[in-house]
């Protein structure tokens, strides 16, 4: 069995059934033998798990091919490691605490919330979430891989992501079956808000959450460009939080990092506890004017998707936009943007 994570459609095995999870690999064209399932769509799910059926023995055996199986997703994060498990669990497990758990866990992950149907699920979901990456954060040393992560190339941020995916999920399948406690159980995300905390506190002192003026209120935006290391958008929204009350604020945000070929990145998302949230749609036509808006500046450019509360720029290709046209395609089904001057960067 093989796990990989990848934004690159040729690095996907063809001697293999493709299980793909969590959003789809631009490019890829599944095969009849191939399962795929993917909620970032119009009226997708809040949650990939709640696209996927359950079988016995499992959906992996259920379909099983004379392939042997890889698990692939664009992003490794916990709500792919919860449907890679789900995929390989029996039905007659899939019920009761660990069907909550691990819809908690996906929710958590996605919406940085749960629902209330989920609500005694909450604290043990953030943490489960945050235990993973602890897990993962360890798995640098033992693969060989330098600690500078700035200084990693693409093939070995595939080695270290895909390695994580497979941990994760393990891990996952492991408790369901009652054969180890849940991540985070032991105590190993106990000081994870600690961290959010002290990671929101940099972003105010460095400057980094910024506010674009728009008629509808306040759009906040997090640059976190040349971070000595990840930021969780939880650290985010406890900034803005602290600058600026909520109905101050429109219920989308932006998040711009590096992009890994260079250039910019973008995550386009949510506060989650916005009472806007509800009425945001990004699958209603939105990334296809962002792709359009984008690849009026490069034609070759990757487009934007996602689902309805979040996406982002393409993962293969770095954006050419602002964070004011982004507003701009936001605010008007209609603007256009001319090629750019190429001397000018991308940038607040």
């Amino acid at each position: 069995m093989r796990y990989l994570v990848t934004t690159d459609h040729t690095h996907i095995p063809t001697d293999h059934q493709i299980i793909m999870v969590d959003g789809t690999v631009p490019g890829w064209e599944p095969r009849s033998t191939d399962l795929h399932w993917d909620h970032h769509r119009p009226n997708g799910a809040d949650i990939q798990i709640d696209e996927m059926p359950r079988r016995e023995p499992s959906l992996l055996q259920t379909y099983a091919t004379d392939q042997p199986p890889c698990f692939v997703t664009t992003q490794v994060d916990a709500d792919a490691c919860c449907a890679a498990a789900w995929v390989q669990l029996p039905a007659a497990i899939l019920q009761g605490d660990v069907h909550d758990r691990l819809r908690a866990i996906a929710w958590d992950c996605d919406h940085l919330m749960v629902p209330d149907d989920l609500s005694a699920w909450a604290e043990f979901a953030a943490k489960a979430g945050a235990a993973l990456k602890f897990s993962a954060a360890n798995l640098v040393g033992s693969l060989g891989l330098p600690p500078d992560r700035k200084t990693w190339n693409l093939a070995q941020w595939e080695q270290y992501t895909s390695a994580a995916f497979a941990q994760g999920t393990q891990a996952l399948i492991a408790a369901a079956l009652g054969q180890r406690p849940w991540p985070g159980e032991q105590g190993e995300a106990d000081r994870y808000w600690d961290t959010i905390a002290a990671n929101a506190r940099y972003l105010l002192k460095e400057g980094r959450v910024q506010f674009i003026p728009t008629a509808t209120g306040e759009f906040a935006v997090c640059d976190v460009r040349n971070s000595a290391y990840p930021i969780d958008p939880r650290s985010f929204y406890q900034a803005i939080a602290s600058l600026r009350p909520l109905n101050a604020l429109r219920p989308e945000t932006l998040l711009l990092r590096d992009h890994k070929v260079g250039g910019n990145q973008y995550t386009l998302g949510c506060l989650p506890r916005h009472p806007g949230k509800v009425q945001l749609d990004f699958t209603a036509g939105l990334f296809e004017r962002l792709t359009l808006a984008e690849q009026a500046k490069r034609r070759d450019a990757e487009g934007w998707g996602g689902r309805r509360t979040v996406g982002g720029s393409g993962w293969n290709t770095p954006s050419q936009l602002t964070p004011q046209e982004i507003v701009a395609v936001l605010d008007s089904p209609t603007v256009t943007f001319r090629q750019p001057d190429s001397r000018s960067e991308p940038g607040l």
